[in-house]
C-alpha cells in the first residue's frame, strides 16, 4: 500500500509539474512583438505599451471594501473573485500571446488581509493570480480614513488609500503598479448583527513597465548557427501609464462573515509615452472588471 500510494503521489507530481512547465493562455511572448531593421532587432513600443497597460490593470489590487476602516482590534480576510475584459482581437495581445486564442473575458483570483491599526488607520497585504497564466502580483495597501463613525447621520465616511503592487511569475515583463484612491460609503445597519454598506470611488492606477533581455531568434543559438548581427532587445519604461478606475460596490456583513460585490469602469488608456524623443502611443480599450468578494470578518 505505501508504495502503491507513493507511486500515485509521483504521478501526480509529475502531471502538476508539467503543467507548471506549459505556458497558459494568457503568459507573454515578448520576443514576438520584435523585428529586424537593418540587421538590428527592434521592439514594437506601442504594442508593448498596450499590453502593459491592460496587463496592469487585471493584475492591480482592487479595493473591495467601503471606507470604513476596521477599527484597532478588526482584522479581516477575503478571497475576491474577478471577471475583467481585455481587447479581444486587438493585434498586440495576439502578438504577444503567441497567437493563442485569449477569451475577452479573463479570470483573476485576489487575496487579501485586512488589519485596523488605529481608529481611522487600515492596512493590508494579499496576492492576485491571473487565471491560465503563471503570473502572480504580490502587494499593499495603506488607508486613511478622514471621516467615519457617525453611521446615525446621514454623513457618509470619506477616505483615501494608497496600493502598490509588483509583477512574478513572467520571464518577459517587469511590472510594477502603484495607485492612489478615494471612496464615500455609509453603514446602513438591518437588525443587531447585519448591516449593508454601500460605496463609490475613484482610483488613479499608475503602471510602470519595462521588459527583461528578450531574444529575435528565441530558437536559435546564434554562436553555434553563426548569427550575422544581435538578437537580444529590450522594451524600455516610456513613463508611467495612467489608467482611471472608477468604481462602486457594496459590502454585506453577517456576524463575521462578509459578502463584497464591486463594478469597476476603466476607459481606455490616453497617456503617451516618450522615449528618444518619439510619442509611445497607449491603444489599450475599454475594461470592465466585476468582482465577488467571500471572507471573514473578525
Amino acid at each position: 500500500m505505501p508504495r502503491r500510494f507513493l507511486f500515485s503521489f509521483a504521478l501526480v507530481a509529475a502531471g502538476l509539474s508539467s503543467q507548471e512547465a506549459m505556458a497558459g493562455t494568457y503568459d507573454l511572448n515578448l520576443s514576438r512583438l520584435g523585428s529586424v531593421s537593418g540587421g538590428v532587432p527592434v521592439g514594437d513600443d506601442a504594442a508593448f505599451r498596450s499590453v502593459a497597460s491592460e496587463l496592469g490593470v487585471l493584475m492591480a489590487p482592487k479595493p473591495v471594501d467601503s471606507a470604513d476602516t476596521l477599527g484597532l482590534s478588526g482584522f479581516a480576510v477575503s478571497g475576491d473573485f474577478s471577471i475583467n475584459t481585455i481587447s479581444k482581437g486587438a493585434q498586440f495581445w495576439t502578438d504577444a500571446t503567441d497567437g493563442r486564442g485569449i477569451n475577452k473575458a479573463a479570470s483573476t483570483m485576489q487575496i487579501m488581509g485586512r488589519k485596523g491599526l488605529w481608529p481611522g488607520i487600515e492596512v493590508g497585504a494579499g496576492a492576485t493570480h491571473l487565471f491560465d497564466s503563471r503570473m502572480w502580483t504580490f502587494g499593499g495597501y495603506g488607508k486613511v480614513a478622514l471621516h467615519e463613525g457617525f453611521h446615525h447621520l446621514p454623513i457618509p465616511s470619506i477616505a483615501l488609500r494608497g496600493a502598490f503592487s509588483r509583477l512574478v511569475g513572467s520571464a518577459d515583463m517587469n511590472m510594477t503598479t502603484a495607485s492612489g484612491d478615494i471612496s464615500i460609503s455609509h453603514v446602513f445597519g438591518v437588525g443587531k448583527t447585519f448591516n449593508i454598506t454601500p460605496y463609490i470611488g475613484y482610483q488613479a492606477l499608475f503602471i510602470l513597465a519595462r521588459s527583461h533581455v528578450l531574444d529575435i531568434t528565441p530558437g536559435t543559438d546564434e554562436y553555434l548557427e553563426g548569427s550575422s548581427g544581435p538578437n537580444e532587445f529590450i522594451f524600455k519604461d516610456a513613463g508611467a501609464i495612467l489608467r482611471h478606475r472608477p468604481f462602486l460596490g457594496a459590502r454585506f456583513i453577517f456576524s463575521v462573515l462578509r459578502l463584497g460585490v464591486e463594478a469597476m469602469i476603466v476607459p481606455g488608456g490616453g497617456r503617451d509615452g516618450e522615449l528618444n524623443g518619439m510619442k509611445i502611443q497607449d491603444s489599450s480599450g475599454l475594461q470592465q472588471q466585476y468582482t465577488l468578494s467571500l471572507g471573514l470578518d473578525f
